[in-house]
């Protein structure tokens, strides 16, 4: 359910126009039976049309209707950083939903014990970035995992604890670079935006050619 909602969100993120986004949706309804696989066409494809009207891109143009939000090119900083955050969302819901794993398996004692501290350290780590006092909470969550670890080892606590300090390296490192990857879904709406303005500006400069360049250009950023 939650990559359900969560791809066609960082798609229509990435392809934003109104008219591009409604055309991707025809094609994946229409092509529904006979590519099944084409259906995830028709939510990407109305999300990119709402995010079109966010951007205010309608066929490649962004001056039919006024963004209800930001231009990208315009700023970019603002939807690099709206990437980035909704990143930290997605992999708060993963660690959560990891913590509800662990009760169902009835073994939330061992998630508080140990994974808890993971989720405070992340927390600190995101967080620093509007508070830098908020970084506390990554040593005092490294410490958690730590003392978690070894207090629920069944034999050797210090080898437990050793592993645990391993593993606590590599999930936040794991963590860091899967956060740092969602500014590719920015840079991605960047990309899409800067396209969009090349081919109005060869349209534009086509005179009476102006039509079939459009149609043309917008047909392949839909194709790219």
């Amino acid at each position: 359910m939650v990559l359900a909602l969560v791809a066609p969100l960082m798609f229509g993120y990435m392809f934003g126009d109104v008219v591009q986004g409604l055309v991707l949706a025809i094609i994946g309804f229409a092509v529904r039976d006979r590519l099944p696989a084409l259906r995830l066409l028709v939510p990407g494809g109305l999300v990119a049309v709402a995010f079109g009207f966010a951007f205010g891109s309608v066929f490649a143009r962004e001056d039919v209707i006024p963004a209800l939000w930001v231009h990208p090119l315009s700023e970019p900083l603002t939807v690099l950083g709206t990437a980035l955050g909704f990143g930290v969302a997605v992999l708060r819901v993963g660690l959560l939903l990891n913590a509800l794993q662990y009760h169902w398996r009835g073994e939330l004692g061992k998630w508080a014990a140990t994974d808890a501290g993971l989720l405070v350290a992340y927390l600190g780590i995101v967080g620093s970035v509007v508070d830098a006092r908020l970084l506390w909470a990554l040593p005092v969550g490294v410490a958690w995992m730590l003392a978690g670890s070894a207090l629920m080892a069944p034999g050797d606590r210090l080898g437990s604890l050793g592993q645990a300090a391993g593993e606590s390296v590599e999930r936040l490192l794991q963590l860091g670079v899967n956060t740092v990857s969602f500014v590719r879904v920015g840079a991605f709406a960047l990309a899409h935006a800067g396209l969009s303005t090349a081919v109005v500006g060869i349209a534009d400069a086509a005179g009476p050619a102006y039509w079939p360049v459009l149609l043309i250009g917008n047909a392949a950023i839909i194709a790219l």
